[in-house]
């Protein structure tokens, strides 16, 4: 099937209340799912949400325990290769709603 007939069926599956198939949903932006990666990539040991409510708790661990700021914006172009460059979050009360855009 083409792309367009994907996108007809799957708009039409919506308008009924069908269930849409996987292939025809859109690809939801990435997240931050490797921000331990991210900071050994840094030299660090791993990442921390130091808060799980709060989306600005993030820090990479160093080796001697310290805590060090992660900028959520370039570990998005790190996580995508710099497909994708600015960082955002859903819920400002949840450390784990940060994606990439």
């Amino acid at each position: 099937m083409t792309r367009k007939t994907l996108i007809a069926l799957a708009a039409a599956a919506i308008c009924m209340g069908a269930p849409v198939p996987a292939s025809a949903q859109a690809e939801p932006p990435p997240g931050l799912d490797r921000l331990h990666a991210y900071c050994q990539a840094r030299g660090h040991l791993n990442s921390v949400a130091t808060d799980p409510k709060s989306v600005w708790s993030w820090r990479c661990v160093g080796h001697r325990g310290e805590l060090h700021r992660i900028d959520m914006h370039d570990a998005c172009k790190w996580h995508t290769n710099g497909r994708y460059s600015k960082a955002a979050y859903h819920d400002a009360n949840n450390a784990f709603s940060w994606y990439c855009y």
